[in-house]
This record gives C-alpha cells, sequence and structure tokens, in this order.
C-alpha cells in the first residue's frame, strides 16, 4: 500500500470517529487554507467543531512504535527493530491551527491535536497527541474553559466553510514541491551570504551585525 493510500485510509478512520461523537458538532475533512500573503496551501486533515472546542486534528497512520527523544525532540518511528527520524507531525499540526486562528480571524482559538491511527503511540508525553482509540474520550472530557453554545458551533460553522478553498490535491502537491524548492533556494543564498560575505543577489559586500545581513544595495537581507 502506498503512503498516500494508508494516508487516506488512516484518515477516513479518524473521520468516522469524528462523526459518531455525543453532543452536537460539525466536521470537516481535507480542509485547504490558502496564505493570503504567500498564496501557499494548508492541508488540514480534520476540523471538529464540538461544544467542548475548536480541534484541528492530523492523521498519521504509521506502522511500527512512534517516540520521541525527550532530549532533543527529535520523532523516531521504530518498525521491524530499525529506528528512523520522522517529521514532528505536531509541529505540523501547530502551525495549521495558526493558520487556521489567522484565516478566520475570531475569538476562536484552534486546538492542535495528533491522532495516531494505529494506535501505536504509547509513550509521548504530549497530552494533545493520542491513539485513535482514545479520540472520543479526549474530546468528551478536554479541559475546557466552558461549552460553547449551538449558535457559537453555527458561527464556527460558517468561518470555516468562508476560508475553505477549493483546491485539488494535485494543486496542494505542487504547492508543497514550490515551497520545498523555495526553501532550498534560500538556504543556498544564505550560505552563499555567510561564506562570502556578498549579496547573492547583486554581489555586493553585506553588512553584517551580529547575526544581521543585510545588502545596502539591493536591501536583501536576512538573520541567523
Amino acid at each position: 500500500m502506498s503512503k498516500l493510500s494508508r494516508g487516506i485510509k488512516g484518515e477516513r478512520k479518524v473521520a468516522a470517529t469524528l462523526q459518531s461523537l455525543n453532543l452536537e458538532h460539525y466536521v470537516f475533512n481535507d480542509v485547504t487554507l490558502i496564505n493570503a500573503t504567500s498564496k501557499m496551501t494548508h492541508q488540514i486533515d480534520h476540523i471538529l467543531i464540538h461544544p467542548h472546542g475548536l480541534f484541528v486534528i492530523e492523521t498519521k497512520n504509521y506502522s511500527g512504535t512512534v517516540s520521541v527523544d525527550e532530549a532533543t525532540g527529535n520523532w523516531f518511528k521504530t518498525l521491524r527493530h530499525v529506528r528512523s527520524k520522522i517529521s514532528s507531525p505536531l509541529l505540523q499540526n501547530k502551525a495549521h491551527a495558526i493558520a487556521l486562528r489567522k484565516a478566520i480571524k475570531s475569538k476562536y482559538k484552534p486546538i492542535p491535536v495528533v491522532v495516531f491511527t494505529q494506535n501505536n503511540a504509547p509513550y509521548l508525553a504530549d497530552e494533545n497527541v493520542i491513539n485513535l482509540d482514545d479520540l472520543p474520550l479526549f474530546i468528551d472530557s478536554y479541559p475546557y474553559a466552558r461549552k460553547y453554545t449551538s449558535r457559537e458551533l453555527t458561527e464556527m460553522k460558517a468561518l470555516i466553510e468562508s476560508v475553505s478553498a477549493k483546491v485539488t490535491l494535485k494543486e496542494h502537491l505542487e504547492n508543497i514541491a514550490t515551497m520545498k524548492k523555495a526553501q532550498k533556494e534560500t538556504k543556498a543564498d544564505m550560505t552563499y551570504a555567510i561564506e562570502r560575505g556578498l549579496c547573492p543577489e547583486c554581489d555586493h559586500q553585506l553588512v553584517i551585525h551580529g547575526y544581521e545581513y543585510r545588502c545596502p544595495h539591493c536591501g536583501y537581507h536576512f538573520k541567523l
């Protein structure tokens, strides 16, 4: 099974669990947000609008055992005695939560949650990283300050609908590729500037103040 197929299978499991929750609620799956400035996309697996909170949920359908090195904060997956490093899904999802809050510009604060569908994340200290089996209880017992009213749930639903973009998976993946390429080019430019003390845009001498590099000729700048 491909990585994409595994991801879709995991998302369907989480979507079904969310739909079966008690109390009035709304579920959005595969929500795409577009950054108004950069035009880059954020693909959110699930958004749950519930009396206990506005939850932004990232689904992971990894095999093996997932763990975090407390000393370094690095994430790992161990499968058949082979331990490999993986990107932090919690950090990724926090970025999604921030993007959603900026998009809806409201009093409602999104809560980032990471769900492992194979129930294989038993050693993670963060309370917002959970196994699928624990998801219903997590939502039901979430330490909310107060319950949202039906009117507020409807308001949140309208806000999500107003900012959701119609973007195909292909377009989203192309956006990711463009972003990675831009990040790689930016890193190369910074390396060039640091090693040579020259602006990668116009080759003029950079002015360096501590950790800040600035070109007085074209305005190129960055800070380490």
